[in-house]
């Protein structure tokens, strides 16, 4: 198990996803760049969620811009639990910058069965 966020979860996850195959990206998600800095501790870590694959580091482009501290952002990403990012954003806790019309489908989503096994084969390996 690999501590998220960690260099060793960001490799993790980019080889679960190589091994993976085709994810069946739904299109509200494929058309979509969203830059992450997640606040770990005095941290900041970059990342993005790049056409529906989770990077590590920013994407030249994105659409969207968020800030969030790590509970949000392992609730969300990992644990596949949508309704944190609502909740985080009401909260103040989530910031949210950019495009927000690529952003809203998002919500509405309904992950590939090749996704959905991917995003629990991460959260099997993430400490």
């Amino acid at each position: 198990m690999a501590e998220f966020l960690s260099d060793t979860w960001f490799d993790t996850v980019e080889e679960l996803t190589r091994q993976a195959g085709e994810l069946n990206i739904p299109k509200a998600m494929k058309s979509v760049a969203v830059n992450l800095t997640i606040r770990k501790g005095d941290d900041e870590i970059a990342m993005c969620m790049n056409g529906g694959i989770i990077e590590k580091g920013h994407a030249e482009k994105p659409d969207v811009t968020m800030s969030m501290p790590d509970d949000y952002a392992l609730s969300i990403m990992v644990r596949g639990d949508w309704s944190a990012g609502m909740k985080g954003y009401v909260a103040r806790k989530i910031k949210v910058a950019g495009n927000m019309r690529k952003l809203i489908p998002l919500q509405l989503y309904k992950p590939s069965r090749e996704l959905d096994n991917l995003r629990k084969a991460i959260e099997s390996a993430t400490d």
